[in-house]
C-alpha cells in the first residue's frame, strides 16, 4: 500500500474532488482515480458514491476517515523521527531534577521544551548523588541540582542557573513566632520539620526532628503548630501572605539561606538544534535570582 496513494485519497476527501487532489499533487486526474481505485480493491470497500459527474464520501469513507486521517499523522512523525535520528537529532530528552529544588526554576524553560512538537520528554526526580551518576552513565540528558562543591565538571557540560532562598517558617501560634529574633538555642527547644529523604538526616538545628518526604504534609503539621522548618520562600510564600504561617527572624541568616542552583547537561547535546534549543530556555527562562 502506497502512502502517496493515501495521501491522495485524504485529499480527495478534503477537498471533495478527485481533480482537485490531482492537482495539488501535481499529478493527472486519471492517474489519482486508479489510485483510489487500487485502494478500494485492496481494501475491499468503496470509498466515495460515484453518481454521474457528482461524487461524495460514501458511508464506508466516513467511518474509515479518521483512521485514515491518524494513519498518515503517524506516518508523518515517523518520516519526521526518522529525519531527526538521521542528522543526529534527538527524539527523546530524559531531564533530572534534584528532589525539593522548587518549580520556579523549571516550570518554563520545561513549557518551553514541550512545546517542541517532535519531541519526546521524560522527567523525574531523586538525589543529587543519583542524577549526577545517572548523567556520567548516560542514562540522562540534562540534570538540574543544587550547586555541588566541585570547582569544574569534566565529564559533562554545566552552567550556575541562580539560586533561590530558605526561609525560616512556623505557625502564627508557635512559641517561636512570639520571639523578635530566633536564635539557635531557642531552635533547639522544638521540633525541626525536614523536607528530605527519610534515613538522611543530617545534624539540624534541633536534637529532636520530623523527616519528611512530601512538602504539603510537612506544611500540613507546620499549620498544626508541630514545629518549625527552613522551606523554600516559594513553597510558603501564599501561606505566609494568609496568615496561615509567619517567617521568623533569626540572629544567624537575618537574610534567608541561599540556594544555589546548576544545571548539567551531556556532552554533545547543544550540538544538536533542539538539545541547543533545550538548554537555552533553561539558561534564560528559568525564574531564580542571580
Amino acid at each position: 500500500m502506497n502512502s502517496l496513494h493515501l495521501k491522495a485519497l485524504l485529499l480527495a476527501i478534503e477537498t471533495g474532488s478527485i481533480s482537485a487532489a490531482a492537482r495539488k499533487l501535481g499529478k493527472k486526474q486519471p492517474q489519482v482515480s486508479q489510485w483510489i481505485s487500487d485502494l478500494e480493491i485492496d481494501l475491499g470497500v468503496t470509498f466515495f458514491d460515484r453518481s454521474g459527474n457528482k461524487t461524495t464520501l460514501s458511508t464506508a469513507g466516513e467511518r474509515l476517515l479518521p483512521s485514515l486521517t491518524h494513519t498518515l499523522s503517524q506516518l508523518d512523525m515517523l518520516l519526521k523521527s526518522a529525519d531527526m535520528i538521521a542528522q543526529g537529532e534527538p527524539t527523546v530528552l530524559t531531564i533530572g531534577i534534584e528532589n525539593y529544588i522548587p518549580e520556579q526554576t523549571f516550570t518554563q524553560p520545561l513549557a518551553l521544551t514541550l512545546d517542541l512538537p517532535h519531541l519526546n520528554v521524560e522527567v523525574y526526580r531523586d538525589e543529587i548523588e543519583q542524577l549526577t551518576q545517572d548523567l556520567r552513565d548516560g542514562n540522562v540528558d540534562i540534570i538540574i541540582t543544587h550547586e555541588s562543591d566541585t570547582l569544574h565538571h569534566q565529564q559533562f557540560e554545566y552552567c550556575r542557573l541562580g539560586h533561590y532562598k530558605d526561609v525560616l517558617a512556623s505557625s502564627p501560634a508557635h512559641p517561636l513566632a512570639a520571639l523578635s529574633i530566633v536564635t539557635t538555642s531557642d531552635l533547639s527547644q522544638y521540633r525541626e520539620l525536614i523536607l528530605g529523604e527519610v534515613n538522611e538526616h543530617s545534624d539540624g538545628f534541633s536534637p529532636r526532628y520530623a523527616m519528611f518526604s512530601d512538602i504539603q504534609p510537612l506544611i500540613a503539621m507546620l499549620k498544626h503548630h508541630k514545629g518549625f522548618a527552613f522551606l523554600p520562600a516559594e513553597y510558603v510564600k501564599s501561606d505566609i501572605e494568609s496568615s496561615q504561617l509567619v517567617k521568623l527572624n533569626c540572629d544567624f541568616e537575618p537574610a534567608g539561606i541561599i540556594r544555589r542552583v546548576e544545571l548539567c547537561w551531556r556532552n554533545g547535546l547543544t550540538l544538536s538544534e533542539q538539545g541547543s534549543q533545550v538548554i537555552a530556555a533553561f539558561k534564560k527562562t528559568h525564574q531564580l535570582s542571580v
